[in-house]
């Protein structure tokens, strides 16, 4: 059977020999429920997070930046928890920017950019200030750490976003100095690529990363507000984006990852939005938010009276709350979920992705 394929207002439609048309729904995300609250210290919520990871058996492991204010400690970890909102441990520690330096205790943080699982679950986390990785184990101790500042090869100027590839190659943003370099996992430098600019493979602040199925890796361009694709050995292959709030254009996205049917996600940070597109880099659909109160938010509300009366007192607020605010990194899992954390709402919104739906006949 003859047909062809168009695409209407984001509406995809086949049309069928005889002037059949079958029209399948763009791909929609069905919201499924929010996970955080602001928790200063430690416990059950997040300060101020930056980066998002999972392992193996679905446990969810978010990087706290925290604060500089010293009443706030030990703000700055990683809070390890699960779907369910169950806190399963916490690890990493904060240093006192006096002493935030390469003296600077084992396991400690101060200006911490993303964090990474190898193939064993050790966890390993970036600082920009420290120029820093450090390592930790399942249990959250640091056995680890490696990272001297400079521009010569291996050396790393404010890293951030990191992924491993299959072979336990470890990818690294290294933002400052416009490049990504690859490494073992133990920390030894194997090769780079990019360069500062705006041209084809030219990198201006690069943040997020992320590594699909087949070995090609995405990079968030930062500054360049676009999104590049490289080969496995760091040749150019696409970008899309370009400044602005139109659909398709962004404001600083930090965050980028594909899914296994080739979806690409991005937080478009500044936008205070995600946005879906296919893999060749076409706008598909965005996402604003629709977050509603956490576990861990609403077991904090009801220990004050006065707050759940203040909540039912405020107008608009639970319009307003929904949105994103502040979204700064975003992963998905092989069921279809995507998990978005905003920075300046402190939590995590979940969604599931829904297959097409169909109208007008079998295909």
């Amino acid at each position: 059977m003859r047909y062809c394929v168009e695409r209407d207002a984001n509406l995809l439609k086949v049309l069928m020999r005889g002037n059949m048309v079958t029209e399948i729904a763009p791909i929609t995300f069905q919201y499924s429920h929010t996970i955080g609250r602001q928790e200063n210290r430690s416990g059950t919520g997040f300060f101020y997070p930056v980066a998002i990871t999972r392992d193996d058996d679905g446990l969810i492991y978010v990087l706290n930046r925290g604060s500089e204010t010293p009443a706030f400690f030990p703000c700055k970890r990683v809070t390890v928890f699960n779907l369910e909102e169950e806190l399963i441990r916490e690890f990493g520690c904060k240093v006192h920017p006096e002493d935030a330096d390469d003296s600077a205790p084992d396991g400690s943080f101060m200006w911490p950019t993303s964090v990474t699982l190898d193939s064993s679950g050790n966890a390993y986390v970036a600082d920009e200030w420290l120029n820093r990785i450090s390592v930790f184990d399942k249990e959250g101790n640091c056995f680890a750490k490696w990272g001297t500042k400079g521009s010569s090869d291996g050396e790393i100027d404010r890293p951030s976003g990191m992924a491993f590839d299959k072979q336990d190659n470890l990818y690294l943003v290294d933002s400052a100095n416009h490049r990504i370099q690859i490494f073992t996992k133990e920390g030894r430098f194997l090769s780079s690529f990019g360069t500062h600019g705006t041209g084809d493979g030219e990198l201006n602040y690069p943040w997020g990363i992320t590594i699909d199925h087949n070995g090609d890796i995405y990079i968030a361009d930062w500054r360049n507000d676009r999104i590049q694709k490289f080969g496995p050995n760091g040749e150019f292959l696409m970008k899309f984006g370009g400044s602005g709030q139109a659909d398709g254009e962004f404001f600083r996205p930090t965050s980028v990852a594909v899914d296994k049917d080739g979806l690409i996600y991005v937080t478009d940070f500044k936008n205070d939005r995600l946005q879906v597109f296919d893999s060749q880099g076409n706008f598909v659909t965005k996402l604003l938010g629709e977050a509603t109160l956490s576990k861990w938010g609403r077991q904090r509300v009801e220990l004050e009276p006065m707050m759940v009366k203040g909540r039912e007192l405020a107008q608009g607020l639970e319009e307003r709350e929904k949105l994103f605010h502040g979204p700064i990194g975003v992963e998905v899992d092989e069921d279809g979920r995507v998990f978005v954390i905003e920075c300046s709402r402190q939590r995590m919104q979940v969604f599931k992705k829904q297959g097409a739906i169909y109208d007008g006949g079998p295909l």
